[in-house]
């Protein structure tokens, strides 16, 4: 069971009641990619609980580009009022303004809860000579930047588990970004590049056909949901990589709608529907608390900084 946090507790004390009758019209949902990626599929599965929740219509807008700026910017300038939401997608929430001057910046957007994670995987073609991630790396080896490598745009997960990858095996890979998991998989499916980093959720349902082969994932462990592909640090590659996902909104929101919100999240995120949903998408659902979340965001931003300060992924 999900108790409410002393945050939680704190923030409706504080609430305005100029909100107690929130929502009262239907609410836009943005997402960051394109169609047909996981970002997207996480907020098709909220999309109708979160109706039920509050009690409104809830639709959601893709807003692609510039590897999710354009999404993440959308959200941290709408209005504040708590009928703008957006599904977060860590790390490129925080890398992108890391690699650049962007439109946005974390500080922008106030995360409200936690809800998935997926691990980056690596996948080829079902017609590709790679059988396994070392059938890849070797090739690579012998012919730098021959290997392409689609992924969901500059400072994602999947960018930064390939970057790392080749740091870690000392090769050389051609990045190809696309606006998102979706035109990805397709360029990968079509044979268009030699692979693809996309997460393993958004590869499993084309392995399934047959039409891909997933060579490794970027997990800590083994998942129950595809115990068949290994982890690319069981293959002696230290390197880890996993996609969070949440819910957020603009900063300034008032402290009201953060608690109702926060509650009907917490009501989803326990839901056995739910639950079973994001299984059958080959998702973890992993709740955090606003306050939980929050943190962990800023754990996850001190991280990446010292990353890009180590070693800048472009």
């Amino acid at each position: 069971m999900i108790k409410k946090s002393a945050l939680a507790l704190s923030v409706a004390m504080v609430a305005s009641p100029a909100w107690a009758q929130w929502p009262e019209k239907s609410i836009e949902l943005i997402v960051a990619y394109a169609a047909g990626g996981g970002t997207d599929v996480t907020a098709r599965v909220l999309q109708p609980m979160l109706e039920r929740e509050l009690g409104q219509s809830v639709v959601v807008v893709n807003r692609p580009g510039a590897g999710g700026e354009a999404g993440h910017a959308a959200l941290s300038s709408a209005k504040p009022d708590g009928y703008t939401l957006g599904i977060l997608n860590l790390p490129p929430m925080l890398t992108i303004p890391i690699t650049r001057d962007a439109a946005f910046g974390p500080g922008d957007i106030m995360p409200v809860a936690g809800l998935v994670e997926d691990p980056s995987a690596l996948s080829v073609p079902a017609s590709s000579p790679f059988q396994t991630l070392e059938d890849l790396i070797e090739f690579a080896r012998e012919n730098p930047g021959a290997v392409t490598i689609g992924t969901t745009g500059v400072g994602t997960d999947d960018h930064l588990a390939m970057n790392y990858l080749a740091k870690a095996a000392d090769i050389t890979l051609t990045h190809v970004p696309f606006a998102g998991a979706g035109p990805a998989r397709t360029a990968l499916v079509g044979g268009h590049v030699s692979a693809a980093a996309i997460n393993l959720g958004e590869a499993m349902p084309s392995a399934e056909e047959g039409q891909v082969r997933i060579l490794a994932q970027f997990g800590s462990d083994v998942s129950e949901l595809a115990p068949d592909v290994p982890t690319v640090e069981s293959l002696g590659y230290d390197v880890q990589m996993i996609s969070s996902r949440g819910v957020g909104l603009p900063a300034g929101v008032d402290p009201a709608i953060v608690e109702r919100l926060s509650e009907a999240l917490a009501n989803i995120a326990n839901d056995e529907a739910f639950i079973a949903r994001n299984h059958e998408l080959y998702t973890e659902v992993n709740y955090m608390s606003t306050q939980d979340f929050t943190q962990y965001i800023e754990g996850l931003q001190a991280d990446y900084q010292t990353m890009w300060d180590e070693s800048p992924w472009q």
